[in-house]
């Protein structure tokens, strides 16, 4: 069975999506001095710093480098979400049932090779999951296409993620590292097209 030459493909696609997606985004967004704008590049930029830093693979301190990078790319999408609803216990008690089941889940498969990585990964996970949280408080005050793009978008890049763990901890299998990558920029691309609706739909096609 044919499998691409993942390296090769990543070296080119992944920066070169970040790059097309901030400007994209840059010419789609009048607003490019307000919050919500700057959010969004910061995302973006931070992705790309870490898609840069993960060709050193050999160098301990531009992995541990493109892990923080990944983070707050991850935290500046949330600060983008957030639309001043903020968590309450009716919220919140759910998300963190379905968090703590999720990472029970990786953990039992992965737990034996973590070793010192755990915390760092648990943090990881953590970081896309509350994204995923705040993507979902965006309901009623974004469009049903803005809304539905991020969800996808968010749901799509938490499944890389688990992927990217589970074939780095867990056990390596062809694919992985292809669909990795294929579902990474897939969310990405969603995420940005998503953000834009927003911005772009009236009024009057939004929820209550």
């Amino acid at each position: 069975m044919f499998i691409p030459d993942v390296e090769f493909l990543r070296l080119f696609t992944k920066p070169s999506l970040l790059l097309l997606l901030i400007l994209y985004y840059s010419s789609n967004d009048d607003e490019s001095v307000s919050k919500d704008f700057v959010f969004t590049i910061l995302a973006l930029s931070f992705f790309l710093v870490a898609n840069l830093a993960t060709y050193f693979y050999q160098e301990p301190l531009l992995i541990m480098t493109a892990s923080i990078c990944f983070i707050l790319g991850k935290i500046f999408y949330i600060c983008r979400f957030s639309n001043g609803k903020g968590f309450n216990i009716v919220n919140f008690l759910p998300f963190l049932a379905s968090y703590l089941l999720y990472i029970f889940v990786i953990l039992n498969l992965t737990l034996d090779n973590l070793g010192s990585s755990l915390i760092p990964i648990l943090l990881f996970l953590f970081v896309t999951y509350l994204a995923v949280q705040f993507a979902l408080l965006r309901k009623g005050t974004v469009s049903k296409s803005s809304y539905q793009l991020v969800i996808f978008g968010m749901v799509t890049l938490m499944l890389s993620d688990t992927l990217s763990v589970l074939g780095a901890f867990h056990r390596y299998w062809p694919w992985e590292r292809f669909l990795t990558m294929m579902f990474y920029a897939t969310a990405q691309y969603l995420l940005v097209m998503g953000l834009v609706k927003e911005k772009k739909e009236p009024m009057d096609t939004r929820y209550a």
